[in-house]
């Protein structure tokens, strides 16, 4: 690769982040036409679907194209349940009618993925984040 898809994601973020979410989204949609396996959009977009657009499906099946990247990466895994995580508690406390998504199946798959991540040695504020999101998503499972 040349690096296009990779300044062409530079470029969405930058984009998001000065509040243009919308050109966001269509750039990175851009770096992933560039690259289908660039797992920097696959992330960014999976993560605008479930939490922007709350289209969880489409977001969850980027986000697991992502972790069959690139398995042995313990932030995409952390991405991966973060993911899974905000869909399963968006869902559980607005239930959608047409959704055939359940949010204990998304709890269990974030635990999962936490434990992925962890079992892949993170240090610093990977590996608190993921210990306290696995912590947390333990805990909806047991109610």
């Amino acid at each position: 690769m040349d690096g296009t898809a990779d300044k062409t994601l530079a470029e969405a973020r930058r984009l998001h982040a000065a509040g243009d979410v919308a050109a966001g989204y269509e750039t990175a949609q851009l770096a992933l036409a560039l690259d289908p396996n660039h797992i920097g959009a696959l992330e960014f977009l999976a993560t605008a679907l479930v939490v922007r657009k709350h289209q969880y499906a489409e977001g969850l099946a980027l986000i697991d194209r992502a972790v069959v990247s690139a398995p042995n990466d313990a932030g995409v895994w952390y991405a991966h349940g973060w993911c899974y995580e905000f869909a399963a508690h968006e869902l559980q406390r607005r239930p959608k009618q047409d959704s055939v998504l359940e949010h204990v199946v998304l709890y269990t798959t974030a635990a999962e993925s936490f434990r992925k991540c962890l079992a892949l040695d993170p240090d610093g504020k990977l590996l608190d984040d993921a210990q306290d999101l696995l912590e947390h998503v333990e805990n909806e499972l047991s109610r």
